[in-house]
Order: C-alpha cells, then sequence, then structure tokens
C-alpha cells in the first residue's frame, strides 16, 4: 500500500511533457465548408475538411514553432479576453485553436493591436494561408484589430 501511494504521488509531482499538437478549427459557413487542422511543432499536420478526407501535410518548421511560441506566450487560452463581433448569418465562420486542453476565444473578431490574442491570430492566419493549397478548401480569414490608444 504504501509504494503505490509514494508512485502515485511521484507521478503527480513529475513535470507534464509540453503539448505536442495544437488544433485549428474554421467552423465554415452556410456557404463555405470548415475544416479542422492538427499540427505539431515540428510542422507535421493533417487537414481535415468538413466535406473530405483527412490529408497528411506538412508546413514550414519555423511557422508551426512561431505558432507554438505564440500559443505558450499567450498562456492559458481561457484566460484570453473573450472577443464579440457582428457576423452574416450565411457568411459568418469562426476560427479557433485549441491547445493544452483549451480552446481560444473566436479569431475572427477583431482583437487589440500588440496583444497576445493578436499575436495568437497572425500565427493561426499565417498557417490557414499555408494550409489552402493542401486543403483544396477556400480559407477565409480577415486582418482586423482595434486599433491601440
Amino acid at each position: 500500500m504504501g509504494a503505490s501511494v509514494f508512485l502515485s504521488v511521484l507521478m503527480l509531482l513529475m513535470p507534464q511533457p509540453a503539448p505536442t499538437q495544437a488544433t485549428i478549427i474554421d467552423t465554415g459557413s452556410t456557404n463555405r465548408p470548415g475544416l479542422t487542422i492538427t499540427v505539431n511543432p515540428s510542422g507535421k499536420a493533417e487537414i481535415q475538411p468538413r466535406d473530405g478526407e483527412t490529408q497528411k501535410t506538412s508546413f514550414d518548421a519555423h511557422l508551426c514553432a512561431r505558432l507554438f511560441e505564440a500559443l505558450k506566450a499567450a498562456g492559458p487560452l481561457s484566460a484570453l479576453p473573450k472577443v464579440h463581433c457582428m457576423k452574416s448569418v450565411s457568411f459568418g465562420s469562426s476560427l479557433y485553436v485549441e491547445f493544452n486542453g483549451e480552446r481560444s476565444p473566436d479569431l475572427n473578431c477583431p482583437a487589440p493591436a500588440d496583444s497576445k490574442l493578436a499575436g495568437l491570430q497572425k500565427d493561426v492566419r499565417a498557417l490557414m494561408d499555408a494550409a489552402q493549397p493542401a486543403s483544396r478548401t477556400r480559407v477565409r480569414t480577415f486582418t482586423t484589430t482595434i486599433p491601440h490608444k
């Protein structure tokens, strides 16, 4: 009994491995299918269009490393400020990134310039742009920020 309790406590105290993947989710809209991209820091990825089959691909490792650096710099995604924006019923879509068991606010909504959220938006959009040829899906990205005062 004593050894199993000791091992259980020891396992809890051991450092947890860093998350090995991030998932970007574009919900799509009534006029455009969305897609999900699952990527690791080395650039290996899977793209799953909502209306198609999963495709394995790879992205530039520097682009992926930058995304993971932005995710770590952002801290817990659930702690990022919630942003809301008006969207068309037909054309509106949402863009999220999931990392370390948490989901970001909607990255298609404007973020304050020079914020952690704006940096994350920039890197997620760069990866979405890189995914467009591989996904054979029209990826819609926006570049909206709230000016810094």
